[in-house]
């Protein structure tokens, strides 16, 4: 049985939000009561709970379940949800004695150790030490999932089976950052078979330039800076990734068809999310929360977003849970860290509505009394008792209630759209400038956001048709899939004109760098790469670092690289820097490329000159403009008809604005104010509390 993103709905809410509870054996059971009292007097509906393997079956077959049962009957005495998670991979400990029986279920890093019991900050108990490849783990993961599953799916409580929590790759835990996948022999075994699979030895060669006589003498690289064979095994990793989750969610349908199955992800995208996003119900991610709007950068919270709209853009559908909204940060322990402001978790709690998530959970409710997260992430004091935090989640969450009637809210699709490459991506965190591409990625987003215009996120997968505007941040890798896309959209969508930045087409489909940049497109562009370099720190000291554009001239901040360009027949320079062209765009000027990144040399905020010169050449406005730059517009459809209006308030004093809408408009509606404002020639006024949120009901009839 199917069911599409309404069937899962929240019975008393369009926008359920709840709070992250249980962790095996923390907080103790003597407190549940007391607080699923008070979790559900605040406005929360859901309560959600991890359950470590090595907790659940802490003998072969047996499961110690009572604890769960008790959550579950307790929850449904206080009218709660239940969000239940099984973890079975990425977070937590298989059993010891499962790992003891067969020592070759551990994942093995690129040096061929074996991962040993371990233990991190969030599960002091135990880290996940084994690898998914091991027939062992579906077959007892697959028992103890299907134990949870009859045990509770008809449970009255039950709301979401939480089947994989930070979907990564089993070896996530076990290079200590360097991002090498698994290489134990169950994993290579499936590598092999999956290679034959997609090559004949022979592409295989032509793929990774080699001359491997036979497959026998095909082994996996164990470095990063073997490109080309690395970007193929990353690829079976994802692809594997996928598998094992599609594995689990169908499981898990075969036994419940009715609840809805989710998975999540980071902040920010990584290669495998949209892969592995297709198998489940609905995609998720995790938060962190704080110093976001009390940095010396408030524009930040734009980073969270553009995780909204990526969450949005790969979910299922469309759906997608904000998860994991933290309270602080890890880790607390014995140094305390600065928790989240009031303020910074109610933006985000709004920002998350007006992005058009499923619905909302918080990092979590009590301290995780066991482990070095606590304190760090909890909403409410170790005693339990409310903090200033909590008391404005439920006083935000009141005010959700009282404009419920609009809601679920509808986002139509943008003018303008940003591409997320994946293998580009891999590009570049190969090279250790993993931070580089998601800064870039997100560069001119943070202007599109500040501008109030809306953006959608796309992938070479998806349909690029009917935008005005596309950009393509480091689209680096030219693939055939992107190469193709690319010349299609230019033949079939008049009108959408394309932005390439920074480091575009420097490498062929299989990662070699390009004879002829941008591969596969240099010559019906007309454009070609002679050079490269870099503005340094000394070059900005001495004044070279202006450049000389089409919209006038623009002074680079912080050092960035650059490629110089030629053209010939009627392709034409739109930036110069030192008298040396830097972006050229095409004969019909519908595909620019900017050689350098368009937030790179701006502290990574897209520079709002060109940025704003491109939008107007392409007739691309905000469709409600503020007159304060803090004070930020999202604008999306009311069920009700006509429109809702956000203003979320970047600034830590009050601000007073001015709109002007290019949206229809005859009465203006102050939400959370309950009061009419006046409206003028398509302007309104209005106030916001310092980094405050504004909601207003705009009636176009």
């Amino acid at each position: 049985m199917s069911h599409s993103p309404q069937s899962f709905i929240h019975p008393e809410t369009p926008f359920p939000v709840g709070v992250e509870y249980y962790r095996g054996g923390t907080p103790k059971s003597e407190v549940w009561n007391e607080d699923f009292a008070r979790i559900r007097a605040s406005g929360f509906k859901i309560v959600r709970t991890a359950s470590y393997w090595n907790w659940m079956e802490p003998y072969p077959g047996i499961y110690k379940l009572d604890d769960f049962d008790q959550l579950m009957d307790t929850a449904a005495e206080h009218s709660l949800s239940v969000w239940m998670d099984i973890m079975l991979a990425t977070h937590g400990a298989c059993p010891e004695w499962l790992t003891r029986e067969n020592p070759d279920m551990c994942a093995v890093n690129w040096r061929g150790q074996p991962m040993m019991p371990d233990a991190q900050p969030a599960y002091s108990q135990g880290g996940m030490i084994h690898c998914y490849d091991h027939p062992i783990w579906r077959e007892r993961g697959g028992d103890l999932l299907r134990h949870v599953i009859n045990r509770y799916k008809n449970h009255p409580a039950l709301h979401v089976w939480g089947i994989w929590d930070g979907i990564n790759l089993s070896s996530a835990w076990v290079d200590q950052g360097n991002g090498y996948p698994c290489y134990c022999e169950n994993t290579l075994s499936r590598w092999k078979l999956w290679l034959q699979n997609n090559f004949t030895l022979e592409e295989f060669n032509k793929r990774v330039q080699r001359r491997f006589p036979s497959w026998d003498y095909v082994e996996p690289p164990r470095s990063n800076n073997n490109v080309v064979e690395m970007l193929v095994y990353r690829q079976f990793h994802y692809e594997n990734l996928a598998s094992h989750l599609k594995w689990m969610v169908g499981v898990t349908k075969e036994i419940d068809s009715i609840h809805e199955t989710r998975t999540h992800g980071a902040w920010f995208p990584r290669p495998w999310d949209e892969i592995c996003a297709m198998e489940a119900d609905s995609w998720g991610m995790s938060m962190p929360s704080n110093d976001l709007l009390t940095s010396r950068d408030p524009m930040k919270i734009a980073e969270r977003a553009f995780a909204f709209d990526w969450s949005r853009s790969i979910g299922r559908e469309g759906r997608w849970w904000n998860e994991e909204i933290y309270s602080g940060m890890a880790k607390g322990g014995v140094t305390w860290k600065k928790q989240s402001e009031p303020e910074e978790l109610t933006a985000l709690l709004w920002m998350t509505l007006a992005y058009g998530a499923a619905g909302a959970m918080f990092w979590q409710y009590r301290p995780d009394y066991l482990a070095f997260e606590s304190p760090g992430y909890n909403l409410m004091a170790p005693d339990g008792r409310p903090t200033p935090r909590s008391k404005a989640v439920t006083a935000a969450l009141k005010q959700i209630e009282s404009i419920s009637e609009h809601l679920p809210l509808e986002i139509v699709q943008a003018e303008v759209a940003i591409v997320v490459d994946s293998t580009s991506q891999d590009i570049f965190t190969l090279n250790d400038e993993g931070d580089r591409f998601l800064a870039d990625l997100r560069g001119v987003y943070r202007t599109l956001w500040q501008k109030g215009i809306p953006v959608d996120l796309l992938t070479p997968r998806m349909d690029w048709s009917g935008y005005k505007l596309l950009f393509l941040p480091n689209v680096t890798v030219m693939t055939a899939q992107i190469c193709e896309k690319i010349q299609r959209t230019l033949i079939e969508n008049a009108d959408t004109h394309i932005v390439a930045e920074g480091s575009f087409g420097m490498y062929a489909y299989n990662g070699i760098s390009s004879y002829n940049p941008p591969d596969g497109l240099a010559n019906s562009l007309g454009i070609r790469v002679a050079d490269f370099s870099r503005v340094t720190e000394y070059d900005i000291e001495q004044g070279a670092n202006v450049l000389e554009t089409t919209y006038g001239p623009v002074t680079i901040t912080s050092p960035t690289g650059y490629a110089v360009l030629e053209g010939v027949d009627k392709t034409a320079h739109v930036a110069t820097l030192g008298g040396k062209p830097v972006a050229m765009t095409n004969a019909d000027q519908r595909l620019t490329w900017y050689a350098f990144n368009l937030s790179a040399g701006f502290s990574d905020i897209g520079d709002h000159t060109i940025i704003s010169g491109i939008l107007g050449d392409v007739g691309v406005n905000a469709p409600i403009a503020s007159s304060d730059p803090e004070v930020v517009p999202v604008t999306r459809k009311s069920v009700q008809g006509g429109s809702l209006l956000f203003l979320f308030n970047t600034s830590p004093e009050v601000r007073s604005v001015s709109l002007d809408l290019l949206i229809p408009a005859t009465k203006i509606f102050d939400l959370l104010g309950d009061r009419e404002l006046d409206l003028l020639d398509g302007t309104f006024g209005t106030e916001i509390a310092k980094s405050g949120v504004g909601v207003f009901s705009i009636i176009d009839n």
